[in-house]
């Protein structure tokens, strides 16, 4: 953890790392498969990953502390689930992890509207922020589902907690990007308005806030003024 400290404490592409790190998270979640201590490992490990992000970027320490305390709490609800098997516990977790995405996603954004320049680092946190916000909306999807089962459609919840986490996971990203394939559909309230929420969003960021940066990015680079 203290060498992931230093690199987003003192690389100038901190956000690369990071961004690399969730995109191969992408492709070693199916590796992990059906194996539960896999998948655990996988999962905690990348909280570990954005607690170490956090605490070098985010400068309160008050947000810091709530954060490692909602992972320890996540942490202790995800055990406490599995020997359990109380979806209560699975609820606490769910949404302990909703928090701190929550945090990390504000603490990236402030940290990137306090830099002078817009680097290639800052365009890879842009992009950060926009997958991390697809997992958070995910986290929302799994609330529904275990407050009510039928609040999404076409997901086969007799699989394991993982696979299912994926399968809504998979369901963020396709909704966030407006694809929409049909395969998984909304049927309770709360989650349509979630999905209205996240499909608003994910445009409005999209042409906003990462065509921005991007925008800003090539006028200092055609000024020679990028690093």
């Amino acid at each position: 953890m203290f060498r992931l400290h230093k690199i987003f404490r003192y690389s100038p592409s901190k956000f690369t790392v990071l961004l690399g790190f969730m995109i191969s998270q992408i492709f070693l979640t199916p590796i992990a498969g059906n194996s539960i201590y896999l998948q655990q490992i996988l999962y905690f490990y990348t909280y570990l990953v954005l607690l170490s992000a956090v605490t070098a970027i985010i400068e309160s320490r008050a947000k810091v502390v709530i954060f490692i305390s909602l992972y320890v709490t996540s942490f202790v609800s995800s055990v406490l689930f599995f020997k359990l098997h109380s979806i209560y516990w699975l609820g606490v977790s769910e949404a302990s992890d909703m928090m701190m995405l929550g945090i990390a996603i504000w603490g990236i954004l402030i940290f990137m509207r306090k830099q002078k320049k817009v680097t290639r680092d800052l365009v890879s946190g842009a992009i950060c922020v926009y997958m991390l916000c697809a997992l958070l909306w995910a986290n929302g999807y799994s609330l529904c589902v275990l407050y009510d089962r039928s609040a999404v459609s076409g997901i086969d919840l007799s699989e394991s907690v993982f696979a299912v986490r994926n399968i809504l996971v998979y369901f963020s990203y396709v909704t966030m990007m407006t694809i929409g394939y049909g395969e998984m559909i909304p049927v309770t309230n709360m989650a349509r308005s979630l999905v209205m929420l996240q499909g608003l969003f994910g445009q409005m960021y999209l042409a906003v806030f990462v065509a921005g940066t991007i925008g800003m990015f090539l006028a200092q680079r055609d000024r020679g003024s990028v690093d």
